[in-house]
């Protein structure tokens, strides 16, 4: 759905639409929509893989199969031993999985379209629509779509996922955006055209407090869906207390 819109887009506006922020983060979305996708079947072919293999293991074991010996005095003992070990709350410790840079990836991934899609619709929704758009210029299903379309799948997704959401993760959303807002000085500096947001357009009187404005909407804009994490993990624990599991 995401990339037929984006297809979409191109046909019907040419490759000149990816000079907006509104395309960079929809095609960023569709990306971490992709990726997920990709570490999902990678993990679903891993568990099968691994749960036939100790399916095996259980088979080839099973006393009906007659490979089961019962143990002498001696080996109780020990056993018994190994136990009580096992089951020592002050021994036994648990060692998590450590995830690997391709899930590292794409949890920055996440965390930067979060951000990137509140403010690309907080913009578009309170800013550029009420006080930019010319008069008699209405809005298309393309438009609609491009700046609302985003935010709920990505919102849908995190209600089903149980991956982290630290503030401090808004250093990539800040680089993101900077990024963006580099990529168009370089532009403007080599050709001459129009800017894609009249509020960049740094000939303007009012420049220094649009960027000034737009910068400190960053914070908001990622705290908003920090909330939504919150409220989520709040509503799943107090609905589902024995079987909501949190990634701390």
């Amino acid at each position: 759905m995401l990339l037929a819109l984006i297809i979409a887009n191109v046909v019907v506006d040419g490759g000149g639409i990816f000079y907006f922020y509104t395309q960079w983060t929809f095609t960023l979305v569709t990306i971490y929509f992709g990726f997920g996708s990709a570490i999902s079947i990678y993990g679903c072919r891993k568990h099968c893989r691994k749960t036939g293999g100790n399916r095996t293991n259980h088979i080839s074991l099973d006393s009906e199969q007659g490979t089961y010996v019962p143990p002498t005095i001696g080996e109780v003992a020990d056993v018994s031993s190994n136990q009580s070990k096992h089951f020592d709350p002050h021994e036994a410790t648990y060692h998590p999985t450590i995830a690997g840079p391709w899930v590292y990836a794409f949890q920055i991934i996440y965390q930067i379209c979060a951000g990137a899609v509140m403010l690309t619709d907080a913009v578009f929704w309170l800013v550029i629509y009420p006080f930019l758009t010319p008069k008699g210029h209405g809005l298309n299903f393309m438009i609609v779509s491009m700046h609302s379309i985003n935010a709920v799948f990505l919102i849908g997704d995190t209600i089903l996922n149980c991956m982290r959401f630290p503030l401090f993760r808004i250093a990539y959303f800040i680089l993101w955006t900077g990024a963006f807002v580099v990529f168009q000085w370089i532009i403007h500096a080599c050709v001459n055209l129009w800017w894609p947001y009249p509020f960049l357009d740094l000939s303007s009187s009012y420049a220094p407090l649009w960027y000034l404005g737009i910068g400190v909407m960053l914070i908001p804009c990622y705290g908003i869906f920090a909330l939504v994490v919150k409220l989520k993990d709040f509503s799943f624990a107090r609905s589902f207390p024995d079987s909501y599991r949190k990634l701390r």
